[in-house]
């Protein structure tokens, strides 16, 4: 997380749901980040913001994102900071989220992926993305 990042907390239980971070040099719009580091929108008041991420920001992590990985991703963890460039787009479901990295497995992985996963620098905003890359 960079220093003008700041963590939002739902209001019921304390539970984290992402960042905001300054669009605007004066403060007013802020880009609501998931827990991913990637934007859940683009730029928006704080309040919308906020309400953006309390209301659905860690149902949007709850679903496909792609990432360059090796094919067949080998067996424990790999490092996918720094994708090879003969990796592919391939989908993928977040697995747990930390504020330093993100692990992510392939959505649908093959047998000898089953108990493969790729860890992700935080914020992962250029190694993940919402949509299949063109």
């Amino acid at each position: 997380m960079t220093s003008t990042w700041q963590v939002v907390h739902r209001t019921d239980d304390g539970e984290r749901v992402g960042y905001v971070t300054p669009a605007t040099g004066d403060g007013r719009l802020v880009v609501p980040m998931t827990l991913a580091g990637t934007p859940a929108a683009g730029p928006l008041p704080v309040d919308a913001a906020t309400a953006l991420l309390t209301g659905t920001g860690l149902a949007v992590l709850a679903r496909r994102w792609w990432c360059r990985l090796p094919d067949p991703l080998p067996a424990g963890v790999t490092d996918a900071g720094r994708p090879d460039e003969d990796w592919a787009w391939r989908p993928t479901v977040p697995v747990e989220v930390f504020p330093t990295e993100v692990r992510v497995r392939p959505e649908h992985p093959a047998p000898e992926e089953r108990s493969a996963l790729a860890v992700l620098p935080f914020p992962a905003a250029d190694l993940l993305r919402p949509t299949a890359p063109t």
